[in-house]
């Protein structure tokens, strides 16, 4: 095993915030648009599951959630975090991504 140089590894560094503040361009820059993520409704939701014929406790299992927090959800108890809900958008706009769910 090699040893690491830090002065080195520290000057590059250096160097890279230097050349990001003078606006230059790298491999490693780019920017990216987040698009605002719409919430989840408990109607959509339940909407939803139904498409895609699976009961409350399956569809939970799928989402890695209990399937009392889905029940929540879907009756506007609570609403799913960003993350959930992403992944809710996801089964909406592919619904084959429940299959594909259910083999991770």
């Amino acid at each position: 095993m090699r040893k690491r140089n830090l002065f080195v590894e520290i000057a590059e560094g250096f160097d890279t915030l230097a050349d990001e503040r003078a606006g230059k361009q790298t491999v490693r820059t780019h920017k990216i648009e987040v698009q605002p993520l719409s919430e989840v409704t408990a109607a959509e939701l339940v909407t939803l599951r139904e498409r895609v014929h699976l009961s409350r406790p399956l569809f939970a299992s799928y989402l890695r959630t209990n399937p009392r927090t889905l029940e929540n959800w879907e009756q506007g108890r609570a609403k799913p975090n960003a993350q959930a809900a992403l992944l809710i958008r996801l089964v909406e706009k592919f619904p084959d991504t429940v299959e594909r769910l259910a083999v991770v």
